[in-house]
């Protein structure tokens, strides 16, 4: 008769209380980067309501068009339009000759350069009263209002 020997097969396991704390650690990881994402969404749109209010030449408005027109050329539902005079009651500002389908990628349509472009922006200006523009603000059309600094946005140049 033989006599087999068998062996158990230990697996390596980690204890209890260091698994939670390991669970424990990337959960605060994801906590933490996602209030920082949501504070740096309030501030950007705290920052867009001022300058709703005090609109300057070169601001750019990013715009929901599904909340501005009925007529939509398919999914492409993003535009950006550039504010290029100030008087009165008035707002004169050109829109972008190129729709987007996604939020991101109007703002990778800068990163990219696309809007410095000399023939980005069409050459006809649409007059647009300061209660009109905030009114496209509060219901979501401007969802987005950015100040370039030096003439950059997202670090790119945006003439």
């Amino acid at each position: 008769m033989l006599h087999t020997l068998e062996t158990k097969q230990l697996k390596p396991e980690l204890s209890r209380p260091l698994n939670n704390l390991v669970l424990l650690t990337c959960l605060l990881v994801i906590v933490y980067f996602g209030y920082e994402k949501y504070a740096f969404h309030k501030a950007e749109q705290e920052e867009a309501e001022v300058l709703v209010l005090s609109p300057q030449v070169n601001d750019i408005y990013f715009l929901d068009m599904r909340l501005l027109s009925d007529k939509l050329e398919g999914r492409h539902e993003y535009r950006l339009a550039k504010v290029v005079s100030v008087t009165g009651d008035n707002v004169a500002i050109v829109y972008g000759t190129v729709f987007y389908q996604w939020q991101y990628a109007v703002v990778n349509s800068i990163k990219y350069d696309d809007v410095n472009n000399h023939d980005y922006f069409k050459l006809i200006p649409d007059y647009i009263s300061f209660s009109k523009i905030k009114e496209m603000r509060t219901n979501g059309a401007i969802y987005l209002v950015k100040r370039p600094i030096r003439n950059k946005l997202y670090g790119k140049f945006v003439n």
